[in-house]
């Protein structure tokens, strides 16, 4: 179900943030570049607001933002009307070619949230596992209106309960969860949002290149093959979508330092954001991004960019709002062995599970090298779950079947720029790429080594980043960049034999979109599958199908432990309540009686009860006594008038009405 209010909100959060925060420094003179930039400033700092108002216990609750939001605008409208200097603003039916070009990114970014949202909306239910988790996460934030795990008694594992909230960085589900308080369709809301922040994210892109390359017309064609690059994202719902797209507002923040030193502060905390808004692992790749911008800057401008290396570490001190309260949590040990691999909880509770993997306890133990070699060999580990060894035809070749959360390609025509473009770059300035006019080149190129290496990390005998097929993604910046240089470099040498500009760009572009774009179009509006809790691929659509027919946030209870299923299709189970986590411990042994006066205490308005579900999670809780136990169980429940049938769907699962 669309909520209109909430997307005004969103607007509004972003927007007013962003207004406040570069109320007082330089910005673009085109009024539209100047609105988007503000959108994509607030957006980036809304991640550590939220973090630090969760730090001082105030309510992550869609009022404060609103509040916060509003409050320094509005100031600002009620002193110029005091003034009454107060005037509307000017609009010009004439435009400049800029604006167009800005238009024509606009566009690019519409065309893409239309196919995201196609997709996301093409099955009634969140694919893969990491979106239900994220559903879990939005849920606790918009009822709890707190980012911190909920204390939980015999807790065993980190993120045991809540995998996205505490330790792993809340920025996502926080915003997912402070608009799902205005938007009550919680499946729609992760779905919509998520397409909206990755389509956003291109046009931020935009921005960035724009200045970066000083060239609109460059920075829209990068715009474009970065749309287009199968690589450069799916509709998965998952962290990633957010922090990628703060990246963008905070390499242009980095850029105006030079301009305007107060933009130290923005970028201090749009490099804060970042940090609070993705596992450690996306924001390291990032970070490493950043710096080499500024070691190729400072090299070949002779001086140290102080400022700008300045802003990245003061907006990683900043995000330890976060990461300090972590590692006081957890401990220090706890936290490292978590974040280098091992799902294990602080060594504070002499009950906890703190077996290791071998490939850390270096990183727990022995000398101060040794740890920090640990530490390190972890974070630049080739492994992961999608993760091989890639070929060259894996690069060249766009498939029309891909990961769905990680895709990886760039197509034919997009690479044949790119190695044009390096090769005739690295020919046509030799020495002078080191030159200040050329420090975009020379950075772009950098980048394009260390992500093409990070994606290479079981190809290459020594990797340099974790996860390489996460870093696919973080490719496609640089080889959009890449490929938008080689394309002037190409009509620049063309020109030559009078071959009009336009009719080498028009071939380009049809050869992105039939070698890359096309096939990513058909990979991100196909069906994808879903969770593997579910026995058959039609089983979600049936549970999607009966949700349906319930209000929205109705509370119901799975008889096995799956109530991520639950909220991920728009009911409601507090599956972190310690009363719920009390009676799944032995839930098997309750009888219809215990069970029924349970469900009624908490508030339960429907049970499921699904048998080849059930009986796979409670073999794996109770062992052989399952197969003798369930039967009788199902049995009691239904013959003991405490439970009306309301559903049924054959072979599949049976909902109950809780009288």
């Amino acid at each position: 179900m669309i909520s209109f209010i909430t997307i005004l909100l969103f607007f509004i959060y972003c927007g007013g943030l962003g207004y406040t925060a570069l109320y007082l420094l330089k910005k673009p003179e085109s009024l539209w570049e100047k609105v988007f930039l503000i959108l994509a400033v607030g957006l980036g700092i809304f991640p550590i607001l939220a973090v630090f108002l969760n730090f001082i216990h105030i309510p992550l609750d869609w009022k404060i933002f609103l509040l916060l939001s509003l409050a320094f605008p509005l100031f600002v409208v009620i002193k110029k009307i005091q003034k009454k200097q107060l005037t509307m603003p000017r609009f010009s039916f004439s435009f400049k070619k800029s604006d167009l070009i800005l238009l024509g990114a606009v566009l690019i970014m519409l065309l893409s949230l239309f196919m995201y949202t196609k997709g996301a909306f093409a099955y009634p239910y969140l694919e893969d596992e990491d979106p239900w988790g994220h559903a879990v996460g939005a849920k606790y934030v918009a009822l709890e209106k707190s980012s911190y795990d909920p204390p939980i008694e015999g807790q065993t594992k980190i993120d045991q309960v809540l995998s996205y909230i505490d330790p792993y960085p809340p920025a996502y589900d926080v915003l997912m969860g402070v608009l799902h308080q205005t938007s009550p369709d919680l499946p729609w809301t992760l779905k919509f949002f998520n397409a909206l922040i990755i389509s956003l994210g291109l046009l931020f892109f935009y921005l960035f290149s724009k200045k970066f390359l000083d060239s609109a017309a460059k920075a829209l064609l990068a715009t474009f093959f970065l749309a287009m690059a199968p690589a450069y994202f799916s509709h998965f719902i998952w962290a990633h979508s957010y922090v990628v797209a703060l990246f963008f507002p905070a390499m242009y923040a980095l850029l105006m330092i030079a301009e305007d030193k107060r933009w130290f502060w923005i970028a201090s905390l749009l490099v804060a954001s970042i940090w609070v808004t993705q596992n450690i692992e996306e924001p390291i790749k990032l970070t490493v991004m950043m710096l080499l911008f500024v070691l190729a800057a400072s090299v070949i401008h002779k001086r140290f960019f102080k400022l700008e290396t300045g802003a990245i570490g003061l907006g990683i001190l900043i995000s330890f709002m976060w990461w300090g309260m972590m590692i006081y949590k957890y401990s220090l040990r706890g936290f490292i062995r978590y974040f280098t691999g091992n799902n294990i909880v602080a060594a504070t509770n002499s009950t906890l599970d703190v077996s290791v993997g071998s490939s850390v306890n270096s990183a727990a133990h022995g000398t101060i090298f040794q740890k920090i070699a640990g530490i390190l060999h972890s974070l630049t580990s080739s492994g992961g779950t999608a993760s091989r060894a890639y070929s060259l035809h894996d690069f060249v070749i766009a498939k029309n079947e891909n990961l769905i959360n990680s895709p990886i390609g760039i197509g034919l025509v997009l690479s044949l720029l790119v190695l044009f473009g390096v090769l005739y770059s690295l020919w046509h300035y030799r020495s002078r790429l080191v030159e200040p006019e050329n420090t975009a080149l020379a950075v772009i190129l950098l980048w394009l080594l260390y992500t093409f290496w990070g994606v290479n990390g079981q190809t290459f005998p020594v990797p340099i980043a974790r996860g390489p097929f996460r870093m696919w993604l973080l490719l496609a910046i640089p080889v959009a960049l890449v490929a938008a240089e080689g394309t002037y470099l190409l009509i620049k040498l063309l020109k030559r034999w009078n071959v009009p500009k336009l009719i080498i760009i028009t071939i380009i572009v049809l050869g992105v979109i039939i070698t890359s774009g096309y096939a990513k179009y058909q990979v991100n509006t196909s069906i994808w599958p879903t969770s593997g809790a579910f026995s058959t691929p039609a089983e979600p659509v049936e549970y999607a199908q009966w949700f349906e027919t319930i209000p929205l946030n109705s509370k119901v209870f799975v008889y096995t432990p799956r109530d991520k299923i639950v909220i991920g299709l728009g009911g409601e189970s507090c599956l972190w309540c310690p009363e719920v986590i009390a009676f799944r411990e032995d839930i098997l042994h309750q009888d219809a009686q215990q069970l029924h006066r349970f469900l009624k205490n908490q508030g339960y308005e429907y049970l499921i009860l699904n048998p080849v579900m059930d009986r796979k999670m409670f073999t794996s809780a109770f062992g052989n006594e399952t197969d003798q136990i369930l039967p009788q169980r199902y049995d009691e429940i239904q013959k003991s008038g405490l439970f009306t049938p309301a559903y049924y769907k054959q072979n599949q699962f049976l909902v109950l009405k809780v009288n």
